[in-house]
């Protein structure tokens, strides 16, 4: 008898909560798809870099999981409540504890295994498609394996009884304690919760304001100045005080939300027509019993937001970065000594045919520090280390000779310039545009320069081509303004036939590294583009898979509990919807009226972590200029896909909606009730 009642009981709660089961079913997909990625020896042997980001996969992975859980005792707390009246009426036939709690088991269980089965068979599709995206993201030759990973399916599993286990003995130890009156109004205890705390609204808002402030405060002191307190550790533990100063406000200010549009409506004095009456009152009964949950909603979206604009940000900065790192196929920088050019050459020849090449070097202007001044990016002294932070400010120096043959070598015409003049190298059109405008002059040697030209574009200014630390600009002065400079690196850059083959930079930078003598301090760079690019596709695609991973579970998550509650909702207001058709409302009204409340109460969870998020990026941008206008296209790119996701969530619930309103129910028309009365 009891398994008859356990399988009808999960099939009632498939078809009532089949937007939960969808979650889960979509969640456990992703989730078995990157921990196949884990153990895909194939795809970690692409980059030396890959190893370190499957290890920061484990740790998001860790966290979806924490998510997940909690969705899932959520959740299972929500049915338990929305049939608190049930079991009661198991407990007054006489079904014992033990076996009340054994059935509600079972049935979370089967639910639970079903859409893990499922999860494991679409996540084996999407581990294929993601595995062949990964492989032509780095130019290799992919072959489909339709074999199930043993290993991702046990940690799928473990995952699974991780989340579930907890969550149904937490619901176990309550059916064994909980009496058959408690249970009858077991669903309303939220409401009684929300009635306690209606007290000094007023005082709560302002203080879910202030929190919100200070946790911008922190975040921007935590950005913009160095503290060093706790060992250096002081940004990090002030960034995450504003963190969690900003988690405080969204709690805060969505418990205490109800009540403030209660009292606003109140005092407008407004007359409201029967429909808006009744949607106010549904939605502020709905907040007032789901505030925290709204709260953490809010929270998740904001990450969520961060997460989807941040893979954004990645996948579009890419290929940029890429062209800007080696804009060469191969590049090697001596500091503090003279490069062995001829060492250099002799090695890429005996790997790679040469098509053009060239040594040259970078000099000081020991006397000047116009880039520094003008870019604002001056290095402050650090004590101790006060000879560093001067040299870095010095401002270094190209032949204009050697700037146009690398030009040249890019397929760029030649610059020209006067005795008197001087030209600046960048890669940012930001620092251009502010350079033409500063239009400062240089004076050095004892010499004067005006400035000729700015010029934009990828020229190996990282670390090599630039003047300061992480300038990505460097001075162009004529050849005899060279002779007396002292020489502050050695380059020597390359073309070759197949850049594509260039997979030789740690065995090229130890084989430099042997030919520098041991009188003194050096330093060696070395890059050849196809390395470069292995490392760059770890970095900059992995972790936009990473982000992408981690906030679409947030956005199922958050949209799943916003659904499950409006269309449990539905079913307990049923009446209340059959009195408005009673009361002439037609069908395209309540309509009308399901979509706005589904729309509104999506989109309430929404407004704070939105704000937050453009002052984050208006922070950004401040900060980092040179990349305002990627960040916006990305952080909007992301937006339609948040919308897109969160959209077909809000399509699904408008329509369960509607159709559990209207269900079973029947028009009324005035004439209706005249013909009742002849």
């Amino acid at each position: 008898m009891y398994a008859k009642l356990a399988i009808r009981n999960v099939k009632r709660s498939i078809g009532d909560y089949a937007v939960y089961v969808l979650t889960l079913v979509l969640s456990i997909t992703m989730i078995f798809a990157y921990n196949s990625l884990l153990f895909s020896d194939a795809i970690n042997s692409f980059s030396k870099l890959m190893r370190p980001m499957m290890s920061i996969l484990i740790c998001v992975t860790v966290m979806v999981v924490l998510i997940l859980g909690w969705l899932i005792s959520y959740i299972t707390h929500f049915i338990f409540e929305q049939r608190s009246r049930e079991f009661a009426c198991y407990m007054t036939m006489g079904m014992e504890r033990s076996a009340m709690s054994r059935l509600f088991l079972i049935e979370q269980l089967v639910i639970g295994s079903v859409t893990l089965v499922g999860g494991i068979l679409l996540g084996n599709v999407f581990y294929l498609a993601l595995s062949q995206v990964i492989f032509k993201m780095f130019d290799k030759t992919y072959y489909m394996d339709l074999s199930f990973q043993l290993p991702a399916i046990g940690l799928t599993i473990l995952c699974f009884l991780v989340m579930f286990t907890f969550c149904l003995l937490k619901q176990r130890r309550i059916l064994k304690k909980v009496r058959i009156k408690e249970l009858m109004s077991y669903s309303r205890q939220n409401e009684h919760v929300a009635a306690a705390g209606r007290k000094n609204i007023r005082l709560k808002m302002t203080a879910a304001v202030l929190l919100g402030v200070l946790g911008l405060l922190c975040l921007y002191v935590a950005f913009s100045v160095r503290i060093e307190l706790f060992a250096g550790f002081g940004n990090m533990f002030l960034m995450a005080a504003g963190v969690l100063l900003q988690g405080a406000s969204l709690m805060l200010f969505y418990r205490q939300l109800a009540q403030v549009i209660l009292q606003r409506y109140k005092r407008s004095g407004k007359r409201l027509h029967h429909l808006n009456i009744f949607f106010y009152r549904q939605l502020t009964a709905r907040l007032n019993t789901n505030g925290r949950q709204m709260g953490v909603i809010s929270i998740l979206l904001l990450l969520t937001f961060m997460g989807l604009g941040g893979a954004s940000f990645m996948a579009n900065a890419y290929e940029d970065a890429l062209q800007k790192k080696v804009p060469f196929d191969v590049e090697v920088s001596q500091h503090y000594g003279k490069l062995d050019a001829g060492a250099c050459r002799d090695f890429i020849k005996e790997h790679s045919k040469i098509t053009a090449d060239l040594s040259y070097d970078i000099y000081y202007l020991e006397d000047s520090t116009l880039i520094a001044d003008m870019l604002d990016r001056k290095q402050e002294p650090v004590e101790g280390f006060e000879d560093w932070a001067a040299e870095e400010n010095m401002d270094r120096c190209i032949r204009l000779s050697d700037y146009n043959k690398l030009r040249s070598i890019l397929g760029k015409d030649p610059v020209s310039l006067q005795e008197d003049e001087y030209a600046i190298q960048t890669e940012e059109g930001y620092y251009r545009d502010k350079i033409e405008k500063a239009a400062t002059s240089l004076k050095t040697g004892g010499r004067e320069y005006r400035l000729g030209q700015v010029l934009e574009g990828p020229f190996a200014q990282d670390g090599m081509n630039e003047s300061g630390f992480s300038s990505k600009t460097i001075l162009v002065l004529p050849d005899q303004a060279c002779e007396t400079l002292k020489q502050a690196r050695g380059c020597y850059v390359a073309m070759v036939d197949d850049r594509e083959k260039t997979d030789y930079q740690d065995a090229l930078q130890k084989t430099i590294e042997k030919t520098v003598s041991s009188d003194g301090p050096s330093f060696i760079l070395a890059y050849t583009y196809q390395d470069q690019k292995g490392e760059m596709q770890s970095i900059y695609m992995m972790t936009a898979f990473i982000c992408c991973y981690a906030a679409f579970i947030c956005i199922f998550i958050c949209a799943t509990i916003l659904a499950v509650q409006l269309i449990s909702s539905s079913k307990k207001y049923r009446y209340q919807y059959d009195q408005l058709r009673r009361m002439g409302t037609m069908d395209s009204e309540i309509r009308k009226l399901t979509v706005k409340q589904s729309a509104v109460y999506f989109f309430l969870p929404m407004i704070l972590p939105l704000f937050f998020l453009l002052l984050y990026m208006a922070g950004i941008g401040f900060a980092f200029p040179v990349q305002r206008s990627m960040l916006i296209a990305s952080f909007a790119g992301a937006a339609g896909i948040f919308l897109a996701v969160y959209g077909c969530y809000l399509v699904i619930t408008c329509l369960q909606y509607q159709r559990n309103v209207l269900k079973g129910t029947k028009q009324f028309r005035l004439h209706d009730f005249i013909r009742q009365e002849k």
